[in-house]
């Protein structure tokens, strides 16, 4: 009996106790002394004899999967993605109802000319009627109108000025003005424009915790936004001098969604003014940047952990688009491709941006830090795909000696100087995706799974493949679906049960390079006699895999629990294979698949693939050029689909560094992508205040679409309407928590100090759990341990408990080397067993 127990039966004694005493007590007078206990009763007859017990008590896996339950998060929470993406349409994919008009632009000499009042006459329409607000517009959200010179013969936004003092000029008519009474020009007398913007209806949530998202001071959506410009001389749009950006905003809409609205509501396309026009009004051409901490964080990043103070004008910056959009994306966020990829933004237009003109210190600086103390290459703070410090370069190059970034580089490095030009540093393309001409490698080097049996009697699998190049090598993976679900009961990546197997070793996993190209032998896989580099036929025998937690594969085939079988190729290429010379780089390929019906025999076409994906790899790649090429660092891991990611990221992994996560590909990518750090329990082992700034500073991005909800951005339209359905989607084996070492606060100057109170969130075990609560908690349960709301995530769990599976899986026989879990596979067994 435990303690809730006992305490209700005290209650309930108590409660009795006193009744009885209330209810037998006369009006007065003296009830008596106690009688003497009476003799004891006969013994009762012996009671029937109970049902034969289940072990359960006994055994903590049985118990754990007696509890398990299907799912019910559909009851209350059918069609939650959905709602999500209705959140995001709001801001991007429904047509405004407010509109902006500016009519008049007008300019009173202060005098002397050096000075002016300038009044911009402007209209505000809410559906089509005059927007009335006698406050001065202070029911709207934002609100802002800059004037900017255009200087044509340098093609350079100047002097920019700020205007203010909004005026309700006729409220009815929803006409309004705005000034600025102390301008250096008069915009609608020379070459220059005036652009604004209104919004209405913020659509963040402001409160705090339970996962609500709160808005930054430069992250904000809205229902309503709009947009206008008015523009004189060159500034306009149709003046042959008028500016024209080596930047497209297609570039920014792969990310950033469509229109791009920077930091969700600044557009930069405008009608009338050009393209990132409207960016200058902010970003002119001679302001100066206040954002050194990106160029201070990747050159010394002890110094900025620890707050020591930079020197006048050190890291000094013009803060123009380039600066700008270049040191955010190359310094502060963690940007998915690499920075030499120039074609993301400047498709088109790289003749421009890498021209010798275009070779300064200060397009350099842009992107590389000048030193990189203690961050270069095998240094204690490199960062993975940050560009390296020119210092490192120049070490590299022995060229250190007479080499600074005070040095005009356009002296040497031109068509007519000694040293190279720019195109010989940059391609304008990322070196292992896309070769100098713009061909990507994926396109020019190809592989195909050409035919495929399968024999009912043997059970053996014969796989025809080729590439089109026989420098190209194909490894084959073989993975095998649990039952009608999308996920792997028995994922190619998996060990061996074999004690010979301690590690990865050929043999040991259904993963096979042809030995005719170089790969070592594997007893699973027989390679024909006629095989030769580029065309392969191979034997699988599934019967010679020794699983670790489940039956073998004849087995679960006899037992109906494997109906198909995904047959995959992961290619890899380096060029000095190739039979013309070439350098020596690994290029990112692409890979196939198909999927293997064993009960019909035949390859079946879009099994959760094709037009049945849940998510595009295309949409991937519009952020990520070449999907994973810059996060694994194995060749041939650019686009090769999310059937040969599941090898590893299957539902049968716990998170291998994400604390409370499934390795599945979708708790990975909506933790990922909602900012969940990798192995706190390493970055904190010992207190290191550049580690815990920039955990600090990860935790804190937001999804490129300004907020993680846009479920559209990766997957297929409609797959993400609903909860998971767990007849098609396998319950899965969580992490267990970090144990953190050291934890950090920031102080009042926001510097990460050691904290000895520790982390709020304590020891959570690893846990087997459902379909929604993997995938959905994938980006709520990521945005609990950002904030480290320990009380919150506990109520997430018991939610998940109270309508779902939440089995702790603890107390599991099975060691932490075989990276399995008996009572995952119990449960996967009794609730897919429910959808037969």
């Amino acid at each position: 009996m435990n303690r809730f127990d006992a305490l209700k039966r005290w209650t309930w004694s108590v409660f009795i106790v006193f009744t009885l005493a209330f209810a037998f007590a006369g009006c007065g007078g003296d009830d008596g002394a106690p009688g003497a206990a009476g003799p004891a009763g006969p013994e009762g007859p012996p009671g029937p004899e109970g049902p034969p017990g289940t072990g359960v008590d006994d055994d903590p896996v049985a118990a754990a999967v007696a509890a398990a339950k299907v799912e019910s998060c559909g009851t209350c929470h059918g069609g939650a993605g959905q709602m999500h993406q209705d959140f995001y349409d709001l801001a991007y994919n429904d047509a405004s109802r407010i509109a902006l008009t500016i009519d008049s632009v007008s300019s009173v000499d202060n005098g002397g000319g050096a000075s002016f009042t300038v009044t911009a006459n402007f209209t505000v329409t809410f559906d089509g009627v005059p927007y009335v607000d006698t406050f001065d517009l202070a029911n709207l959200d934002q609100k802002r109108f800059y004037a900017v010179q255009h200087v044509a013969a340098s093609q350079e936004y100047l002097n920019s000025c700020s205007m203010g003092a909004f005026v309700a000029v006729n409220p009815s008519a929803g006409q309004y003005s705005v000034q600025d009474v102390d301008c250096g020009y008069a915009p609608e007398a020379g070459d220059a424009m005036v652009y604004g913007y209104v919004a209405e209806g913020e659509l963040f949530e402001h409160e705090g915790g339970s996962g609500a998202e709160v808005p930054t001071s430069h992250v904000h959506l809205y229902d309503n936004v709009s947009n206008a410009a008015l523009a004189f001389g060159t500034a306009q749009v149709t003046d042959g001098s008028a500016y024209v950006s080596a930047a497209n905003a297609s570039g920014c809409e792969k990310c950033h969604g469509t229109p791009y609205l920077k930091h969700g509501y600044r557009a930069a396309q405008v009608e009338g003014i050009p393209d990132f026009a409207a960016c200058k009004a902010c970003h002119f051409d001679d302001r100066s940047g206040g954002h050194e901490d990106w160029q201070y964080m990747v050159d010394r990043p002890l110094d900025w952990a620890t707050g020591v103070d930079l020197l006048p004008g050190e890291y000094a910056y013009t803060a123009n688009v380039m600066n700008d959009t270049h040191m955010s994306h190359a310094m502060e966020f963690p940007y998915p491709q690499s920075m030499q990829n120039c074609a993301t933004c400047h498709e088109g237009k790289l003749g421009v941006v890498l021209a010798d003109a275009s070779f300064t210190a200060e397009t350099c600086l842009s992107c590389h830090p000048p030193e990189g103390v203690g961050a270069q290459p095998g240094e204690t703070y490199e960062q993975a795909n940050r560009a390296p410090a020119l210092a490192y370069l120049w070490e590299q190059a022995e060229v250190a000696t007479f080499h600074n970034t005070t040095l005009v580089c356009g002296d040497c490095h031109s068509a007519t100087g000694v040293g190279s030009q720019f195109t010989a540093y940059h391609t304008g393309y990322d070196v292992n995706i896309t070769d100098p001409s713009g061909v990507r490698y994926s396109d020019a080097y190809t592989v195909a799974i050409d035919a495929v049996s399968y024999d009912p009697v043997t059970g053996l699998i014969t796989v025809d493949f080729s590439a089109s190049d026989p420098a190209v090598v194909a490894e084959l993976y073989v993975s095998f679906y649990g039952w009608n679900s999308k996920n792997f009961i028995a994922a190619g990546h998996e060990r061996d049960a074999n004690e010979a197997c301690q590690g990865r070793r050929p043999g040991c996993q259904m993963e096979y390079t042809p030995e005719s190209s170089g790969g070592d032998p594997n007893p699973i896989f027989t390679e024909a006699a006629g095989s030769v580099p580029g065309d392969w036929s191979v034997t699988v025998d599934p019967a010679l895999w020794q699983l670790t937690a489940t039956d073998d594969i004849p087995t679960m085939i006899a037992d109906g629990k494997i109906r198909r079988i995904e047959l995959m190729l992961a290619p890899t290429l380096n060029l000095a294979d190739l039979a013309t010379p070439g350098p020596d780089v690994d290029v990112v390929l692409t890979g196939t698949s198909a999927t293997l019906n064993i009960v019909t025999g035949l390859v079946e076409d879009d099994y959760f693939k094709g037009v049945n994906a849940a998510v595009s790899t295309d949409k991937c790649n519009v952020c990520h050029d070449a999907l994973a090429s810059s996060f694994h660092s194995e060749s041939g891991r650019g686009g090769d689909g999310i059937e040969l990611c599941k090898n590893c990221h299957n539902v049968t992994y716990a998170g291998s560094h994400l604390e409370m996560a499934s390795r599945s590909i979708d708790s990975y990518v909506h933790a990922i992508h909602s900012f969940q750090a990798f192995d706190p329990g390493d970055v904190f082992e010992a207190f290191d205040p550049v580690f815990a700034k920039r955990y600090d500073t990860h935790i804190k991005h937001t999804f490129p679409n300004f907020t993680i909800r846009n479920c559209e951005a990766c997957h297929t339209d409609a797959s993400y309407g609903n909860v998971p359905d767990q007849a098609q989607s396998m319950p899965s084996l969580l992490s267990s928590s970090d144990t953190v070492a050291t934890w950090y606060s920031l102080d009042a100057e926001g510097l990460a100090v050691e904290d000895p109170t520790g982390r709020n969130i304590g020891s959570v075990p690893q846990y087997v759990t459902g379909a929604a609560s993997r995938a959905c908690g994938g980006c709520h349960r990521a945005r609990l341990i950002r904030d480290d709301a320990a009380g919150d995530l506990a109520g997430w769990n018991s939610h998940t408990e109270a309508f779902g599976t939440l089995a702790d899986a603890t107390d599991d026989d099975v060691t932490p080397e075989d990276e399995t879990s008996e009572i995952l596979y119990g449960v996967i067994d009794k609730i897919m067993s429910l959808f037969e």
